[in-house]
């Protein structure tokens, strides 16, 4: 062999195991953001409890309310008539209810607060779980997001007397205009809430924006991804997912852990970049510009709905049994936060 094939040899064996233990890292850093603790559920789940029974009625009576048509500033009445709705529900279990109004396009929106102080610690910390409850153009968004909504609604009234044993205030937050044109801007509701936090220096620990939450499929294929993710996920939907940022590993990785403790359903978490496509398609987005820890808990949306962002998002393609299941586990998952 000539000395000239000679270096050629050794130069692509250099850039062979130069281009090896890149993708080394790239799979070990893929395994760090997607290895979650604890199992998911694997099989069969387990018959409906009498209670999960009990809240899947309820659950489809608060989406078949909230998705009864439009509601976004664009239409303004129906708009209205769903936060009167959330306001009156709310009202129910006993909370007064913070109206945080602002204009929109010439229009009075409004999100809604309630929270369930800290008896031990109230101020020291707080915990935000939100959602939005305006619907995109020309859907009713029963899917999208009247389920995350009814989770919402369903989470206050469960958690109300938690402040007795919470070491962290929890508030529960529905926005406003998260669809576009006001995703990413300031007078996107959740924009608009967490810059009010930022400015009165509240300690906010964890955000958990319940986004989209309601259809599964056990169809193989019916899961999709952006590539190298499609590598190491499920190909079918019948999973909830916990999205966060890198800089937010830890947070998605307690929050998955306790998920798993508290309810037997298939589960997913990843941290990933925020330019991966969705990643940040939710309220959380508004908070982590905030410097603060935020995830999303999802069905993955487009990534999976057939329905999404279209008129066909009705209360009819939600699967409230499925739904009753991931709300009693964020309900622990709040619970678990806040000890």
């Amino acid at each position: 062999m000539s000395d000239v094939a000679l270096r050629v040899g050794q130069s692509l064996l250099r850039i062979t195991g130069a281009l090896a233990a890149v993708f080394g890292l790239l799979l070990a850093a893929i395994l760090v953001f997607t290895t979650m603790p604890g199992s998911s559920h694997r099989g069969a789940l387990p018959a409906a409890s009498a209670s999960q029974q009990a809240l899947a009625q309820q659950l489809r009576q608060h989406v078949q309310a909230i998705a009864a048509q439009e509601h976004n500033v664009h239409h303004p009445a129906a708009l209205e008539a769903v936060a009167n709705y959330l306001e009156s529900e709310l009202e129910s279990y006993g909370y007064q209810v913070l109206r945080q109004e602002f204009l929109a396009s010439g229009v009075k929106v409004r999100n809604l607060e309630v929270t369930v102080p800290s008896q031990s610690a109230p101020g020291q910390r707080a915990i935000v779980v939100g959602a939005h409850y305006d619907s995109a153009h020309e859907t009713p968004g029963a899917n999208d997001n009247a389920t995350g909504t009814a989770a919402v609604l369903a989470l206050a009234q469960s958690l109300k007397n938690l402040g007795a044993t919470a070491q962290s205030d929890v508030m529960l937050v529905l926005y406003t205009n998260e669809e576009p044109p006001y995703f990413k801007t300031p007078l996107m509701g959740s924009h608009v809430h967490a810059q009010a936090l930022k400015s009165k220096g509240v300690p906010v620990t964890a955000m958990l924006s319940l986004e989209t939450m309601g259809y599964f499929s056990d169809v193989a294929g019916s899961q999709k991804y952006p590539w190298p993710l499609n590598q190491f996920y499920p190909t079918q939907g019948d999973f909830i997912a916990f999205v966060a940022t890198p800089g937010d590993l830890g947070l998605v990785r307690k929050v998955v852990r306790s998920f798993r403790s508290n309810a037997a359903f298939p589960s997913e978490g990843i941290a990933a970049p925020r330019f991966i496509p969705g990643v940040d398609y939710s309220d959380h987005a508004a908070y982590l510009d905030a410097g603060y820890p935020a995830l999303m808990v999802t069905d993955t949306a487009p990534y999976r709905y057939p329905h999404y962002h279209t008129r066909q998002d009705t209360p009819d393609k939600v699967d409230f049994d499925r739904l009753a299941r991931v709300v009693q586990g964020l309900e622990g998952v709040v619970r678990d936060l806040a000890r």
